[in-house]
Protein backbone atom coordinates (compact mmCIF):
# COMPACT_ATOMS: atom_id res chain seq x y z
CA UNK A 1 0.00 0.00 0.00
CA UNK A 2 1.54 3.29 -1.14
CA UNK A 3 -1.51 5.55 -0.98
CA UNK A 4 -0.88 9.21 -0.16
CA UNK A 5 -3.54 11.88 0.33
CA UNK A 6 -2.65 15.31 -1.07
CA UNK A 7 -4.87 18.21 0.03
CA UNK A 8 -3.92 21.16 -2.19
CA UNK A 9 -6.28 23.71 -3.73
CA UNK A 10 -3.85 25.08 -6.33
CA UNK A 11 -4.31 22.75 -9.31
CA UNK A 12 -0.93 23.52 -10.84
CA UNK A 13 0.84 22.67 -7.59
CA UNK A 14 -1.34 19.58 -7.15
CA UNK A 15 -0.39 18.30 -10.62
CA UNK A 16 3.29 18.90 -9.90
CA UNK A 17 3.24 17.19 -6.48
CA UNK A 18 1.17 14.31 -7.86
CA UNK A 19 3.66 13.77 -10.68
CA UNK A 20 6.58 13.81 -8.23
CA UNK A 21 4.89 11.32 -5.92
CA UNK A 22 3.70 9.03 -8.71
CA UNK A 23 7.22 8.96 -10.18
CA UNK A 24 8.34 7.62 -6.79
CA UNK A 25 5.64 4.87 -7.00
CA UNK A 26 3.04 6.44 -4.72
CA UNK A 27 -0.68 6.36 -5.52
CA UNK A 28 -2.09 9.86 -4.96
CA UNK A 29 -5.61 10.81 -3.97
CA UNK A 30 -6.08 14.55 -4.45
CA UNK A 31 -8.53 16.78 -2.60
CA UNK A 32 -8.90 20.50 -3.29
CA UNK A 33 -10.64 21.40 -0.04
CA UNK A 34 -10.06 20.61 3.61
CA UNK A 35 -13.46 19.02 4.21
CA UNK A 36 -12.98 16.81 1.15
CA UNK A 37 -9.60 15.76 2.53
CA UNK A 38 -11.17 14.89 5.88
CA UNK A 39 -13.74 12.69 4.12
CA UNK A 40 -11.06 10.87 2.15
CA UNK A 41 -8.95 10.32 5.28
CA UNK A 42 -11.90 8.85 7.14
CA UNK A 43 -12.85 6.52 4.28
CA UNK A 44 -9.42 5.21 3.28
CA UNK A 45 -6.13 4.26 4.92
CA UNK A 46 -3.22 6.41 3.71
CA UNK A 47 0.46 5.96 4.51
CA UNK A 48 0.89 9.75 4.63
CA UNK A 49 -1.17 12.91 4.29
CA UNK A 50 0.26 16.06 2.71
CA UNK A 51 -1.73 19.15 3.54
CA UNK A 52 -1.59 22.74 2.34
CA UNK A 53 -2.34 25.32 5.03
CA UNK A 54 -4.10 27.83 2.76
CA UNK A 55 -7.30 26.05 1.78
CA UNK A 56 -10.44 27.84 0.60
CA UNK A 57 -12.91 26.27 3.01
CA UNK A 58 -11.01 25.70 6.26
CA UNK A 59 -7.55 26.49 7.59
CA UNK A 60 -5.20 23.60 6.89
CA UNK A 61 -3.89 23.58 10.44
CA UNK A 62 -7.45 22.89 11.66
CA UNK A 63 -7.75 20.06 9.15
CA UNK A 64 -4.47 18.67 10.46
CA UNK A 65 -5.70 18.84 14.03
CA UNK A 66 -8.93 17.01 13.12
CA UNK A 67 -6.95 14.42 11.18
CA UNK A 68 -4.51 13.87 14.02
CA UNK A 69 -7.40 13.21 16.38
CA UNK A 70 -9.13 10.89 13.92
CA UNK A 71 -6.34 8.94 12.20
CA UNK A 72 -3.80 8.47 14.93
CA UNK A 73 -0.22 7.96 13.83
CA UNK A 74 -0.52 8.48 10.07
CA UNK A 75 2.26 10.92 9.13
CA UNK A 76 1.02 14.47 8.49
CA UNK A 77 3.10 16.80 6.35
CA UNK A 78 2.41 20.53 6.19
CA UNK A 79 3.13 21.95 2.74
CA UNK A 80 2.81 25.72 2.61
CA UNK A 81 4.25 28.88 1.13
CA UNK A 82 4.39 30.38 4.63
CA UNK A 83 7.86 29.38 5.80
CA UNK A 84 8.02 31.65 8.83
CA UNK A 85 8.78 30.47 12.36
CA UNK A 86 5.20 31.08 13.56
CA UNK A 87 3.71 28.83 10.86
CA UNK A 88 6.28 26.10 11.56
CA UNK A 89 5.47 26.30 15.28
CA UNK A 90 1.75 26.17 14.52
CA UNK A 91 2.22 23.06 12.40
CA UNK A 92 4.10 21.32 15.20
CA UNK A 93 1.52 22.35 17.79
CA UNK A 94 -1.31 20.99 15.62
CA UNK A 95 0.31 17.58 15.32
CA UNK A 96 2.15 17.72 12.00
CA UNK A 97 5.17 15.46 11.72
CA UNK A 98 7.00 17.52 9.10
CA UNK A 99 6.96 20.91 7.44
CA UNK A 100 7.87 21.61 3.81
CA UNK A 101 8.01 25.16 2.50
CA UNK A 102 6.85 25.82 -1.06
CA UNK A 103 8.49 25.89 -3.44
CA UNK A 104 10.28 22.65 -2.65
CA UNK A 105 12.45 20.28 -4.60
CA UNK A 106 11.32 16.85 -5.76
CA UNK A 107 13.93 15.36 -3.45
CA UNK A 108 12.67 17.28 -0.40
CA UNK A 109 9.13 16.04 -0.93
CA UNK A 110 10.07 12.40 -1.56
CA UNK A 111 12.68 12.28 1.20
CA UNK A 112 10.20 13.68 3.74
CA UNK A 113 7.45 11.22 2.78
CA UNK A 114 9.84 8.25 2.73
CA UNK A 115 11.41 9.13 6.08
CA UNK A 116 8.08 9.57 7.83
CA UNK A 117 6.57 6.42 6.31
CA UNK A 118 9.66 4.44 7.27
CA UNK A 119 9.57 5.79 10.83
CA UNK A 120 5.84 5.10 11.15
CA UNK A 121 6.23 1.51 9.93
CA UNK A 122 9.01 0.92 12.47
CA UNK A 123 6.84 2.32 15.26
CA UNK A 124 3.96 0.06 14.20
CA UNK A 125 6.12 -3.07 14.41
CA UNK A 126 7.35 -2.33 17.95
Amino acid sequence: MNDVLLVEDDLENARLFTRILETASYQVTHATRGMEGLRHARQHKFIAIILDFDLPDIDGSQVGLALRRGIGATPLIALTAHADHLTRSKAKAFGFDAFIAKPCTDQDLIRTVETLVHNASHQATK
